[in-house]
Parts: structure tokens; C-alpha cells; sequence
């Protein structure tokens, strides 16, 4: 299993940051804030044939951290506000150490690509679940965590087709109240 950080960013690219945190008592969530304010190189990726800057100089990744739910997810916003992708990790547990966040990542995303980056439509992909294979035949994780990430990562997919997600429902509103306050 992969322990990862939130303040961390994960992208290499990213010279200078800015991290803002609260707590959301109605969502039951952890919400972090990440505003890029130097990279090296942009970070791209190709969605439905076009190539597309996910992240940026002026972009932001909005992060929510449930407490009662195995996921968390970042939202990368462009320079304008504009919600491009939902990227969820499938976890097993989060916790707090030294008052920073942490989550148990159990390998298997979902990513919700938007209109706003594919200029067409939305788009809902399963990723690495090689990773989640071979954590599993290495013993790196169990047989219940191993069906908890798929069971997770295909309820998440229904809520994203039925448009029924409390965080995509959000859209960018946490991110713009948080711009206002700076």
C-alpha cells in the first residue's frame, strides 16, 4: 500500500505552491486547497484523442478528504475557474500525523475527465488496476482490501454516471469562497 501526503503534490513539474486547509463538518471532509504558483513544465495528458494542460502556473487542485468514505479526490482547476479533471484514489484508510493528512492508497483510481477539458463531453476511466493486481499477488495488500478498492471504485463510477457525486455536485464553489478570502 502506497502512504501518500496532502500537502504533497505529486507532480515533479511543480516548483511553488501554496496549500490552504479547513474542515467541512457537513461533508465530513477535509478540504485542501493547492495553488500552483511556479512550474518548471506544465503537466499534460491526452484525453479523447486531444492534448490537454491539466495543471499549471495560476491552476489550482482542489482536494477533498472524507473521513467516512474510501476515496479522495483532487479536482484540477484551471487558470479561469474551470473544473478539468476529478481524479479519485481508491483508499483504505486516511489519518492525521502531526496535523498533516495521510491516506492509505489502494492503487485503483477513477478519473472524471470534464467537458471543460475534453471540449465534448465527460468521460469516466478506471486506472491502474495492474497496480491493484500486483499489490495483491505480492501480498501488499489483502484479499478484503482488494475487492473494497474495486467495489469503491465501481459505486463511484454509478454516482459519476448519475451525476449524483456530493463533490462533483459541488463543482468549484469551495475553491472560489477559498480565492475570495486570500
Amino acid at each position: 500500500m502506497k502512504r501518500k501526503k496532502i500537502n504533497d503534490v505529486y507532480m515533479n513539474e511543480v516548483k511553488e505552491k501554496r496549500i490552504f486547509k479547513t474542515f467541512d463538518k457537513r461533508l465530513n471532509s477535509y478540504i485542501t486547497i493547492k495553488y500552483i504558483d511556479e512550474m518548471c513544465d506544465t503537466c499534460s495528458c491526452f484525453i479523447n484523442g486531444k492534448k490537454i494542460t491539466i495543471l499549471d502556473k495560476n491552476y489550482a487542485i482542489l482536494e477533498y478528504t472524507p473521513l467516512d468514505l474510501n476515496y479522495n479526490v483532487r479536482i484540477f482547476i484551471d487558470d479561469n475557474g474551470k473544473i478539468l479533471e476529478y481524479y479519485f484514489d481508491i483508499i483504505d484508510k486516511m489519518m492525521i500525523i502531526d496535523d498533516y493528512i495521510y491516506y492509505d492508497d489502494l492503487y485503483l483510481d477513477v478519473i472524471y475527465h470534464t467537458k471543460n477539458a475534453n471540449g465534448c463531453c465527460g468521460y469516466i476511466s478506471l486506472s491502474d488496476e495492474k497496480e491493484l493486481i500486483k499489490a495483491f499477488n505480492n501480498k501488499d495488500i489483502t484479499k478484503k482490501q482488494f475487492d473494497m478498492a474495486y467495489k469503491v471504485a465501481l459505486n463511484l463510477m454509478n454516482e459519476l454516471r448519475n451525476k449524483s457525486n456530493k463533490f462533483v455536485k459541488r463543482g468549484n464553489k469551495d475553491y472560489i469562497k477559498c480565492m475570495k478570502g486570500l
